[in-house]
């Protein structure tokens, strides 16, 4: 009795046996597996032998498919704009990825669908007043047909991703109407990369393989869950922390970090042309696909004598790239200019929302991106315009 008395108590791995052998076996297993592949991979380098296994991809960028998530504007955005208000704002996609809502037909009279960057997504209006879906309601009301009207704005893309996004995500749904919007993220990726098939990772039109928002590991991983499953409570504690501890909402990563401050010369001719023949393959795109296209001249709020924010986001963009606030105006207007020119030439239609929408915060809380009110006078215009072709 006193020899047990003294004995210790089995641990755990005495008591288990049968898991603990399972686990070493396990564990042996995958040292085993990963010492064989960087064996492997050692002599395949060493006899140049290469795995042809995707590595590399064609970069979507799109909206995540099938979210229901909210964005809340991050600070440097509240503080640069006037009257753009700091809460979440619903972001929703189909299975396709288009953002919601947008009226489903099983036949609809006429498909109709946005291209752009941030201007078109709109995401910092409630969903119901961003035009894109405005303009479909506006046109069933005044034509009496069905028509599915659909945003495929992505905050960030150019005319390359939209180019994209336009082969692979819009032809295969058989539209009859695509408008596509671009100028100010052409401009300055033209600016600081001079090519769109830029090396940066976030808007490279080639990527190396990363699982989630360019990231890998644990990283992405938690990443996609938070965006899956608590983005509304993630959006609140983020908004929370803000009022009570100060904490800043976070402001995007600056994907041109390395570069900003350094000064950059600007080949406006050969930014032009880029551009231009990136509108004109739009349009021959869209026509090899028997589909209408229309462009648009993007609304702003660059003008002489501008806004006291509007002034400062300027000056700030000269003081990264080292390009006077004149020249970078006089570029802008150029590239509005060569999407009425490339429209004209081609016989397509230019809606010249830069001419229709004042410049003006009532509309603009930015430089480029519209308010409520500015998203419902887009709609108007745009479906006053688009309506002689819905009644083809």
């Amino acid at each position: 009795m006193a020899d047990q008395q003294g004995q210790s108590p089995p641990n755990w791995f005495e008591r288990h046996p049968k898991k603990t052998i399972l686990g070493l076996v396990l564990i042996l297993m995958l040292a085993a597996t990963y010492g064989a592949e960087k064996l492997l991979a050692y002599i395949n380098h060493t006899h140049n032998l290469v795995l042809f296994s995707e590595r590399r991809y064609i970069n979507l960028r799109e909206i995540l498919p099938l979210i229901d998530t909210v964005d809340v504007p991050p600070d440097k955005a509240v503080r640069e704009s006037d009257g753009l208000v700091q809460k979440p704002y619903r972001v929703r996609t189909d299975a396709r990825g288009f953002m919601l809502p947008y009226n489903r037909y099983e036949k609809p009279d006429l498909t109709l669908f946005f291209l752009g960057g941030s201007t078109v997504a709109c995401i910092y209006v409630e969903e119901e007043n961003r035009f894109p879906y405005l303009v479909g309601q506006l046109l069933a009301q005044k034509t009496g047909k069905k028509i599915t009207s659909i945003n495929s704005g992505v905050g960030g893309n150019n005319s390359l991703h939209s180019l994209d996004i336009l082969l692979n995500k819009i032809i295969p749904v058989r539209p009859d109407v695509v408008v596509m919007m671009h100028n100010i993220n052409d401009l300055v990726a033209l600016i600081y990369d001079r090519t769109y098939w830029s090396k940066n990772p976030t808007r490279a039109a080639i990527v190396n393989f990363s699982f989630y928002k360019n990231l890998t590991g644990l990283k992405a991983l938690s990443t996609l869950a938070r965006d899956m499953y608590i983005p509304n409570l993630h959006a609140a504690t983020r908004i929370l922390s803000k009022k009570i501890f100060g904490k800043k909402v976070k402001d995007p990563d600056d994907e041109f970090a390395s570069i900003r401050g350094k000064k950059l010369t600007v080949d406006q001719a050969h930014i032009l042309a880029e551009f231009k023949m990136n509108l004109s393959t739009f349009i021959n795109i869209c026509r090899a696909r028997r589909i209408t296209p229309v462009l648009m001249t993007q609304f702003n709020r660059y003008k002489d004598n501008p806004d006291p924010k509007v002034l400062k986001a300027m000056q700030g963009f000269e003081s990264d790239s080292q390009i006077p606030v004149g020249e970078f105006m006089e570029i802008y207007a150029r590239f509005n200019d060569a999407i009425r020119e490339v429209g004209k030439a081609n016989g397509v239609l230019v809606i010249d929302l830069a001419a229709l929408i004042p410049q003006d915060k009532q509309y603009i809380y930015d430089v480029v991106h519209l308010n409520t009110r500015g998203s419902q006078l887009a709609a108007q215009l745009i479906s006053q315009r688009l309506q002689p072709l819905v009644a083809r």
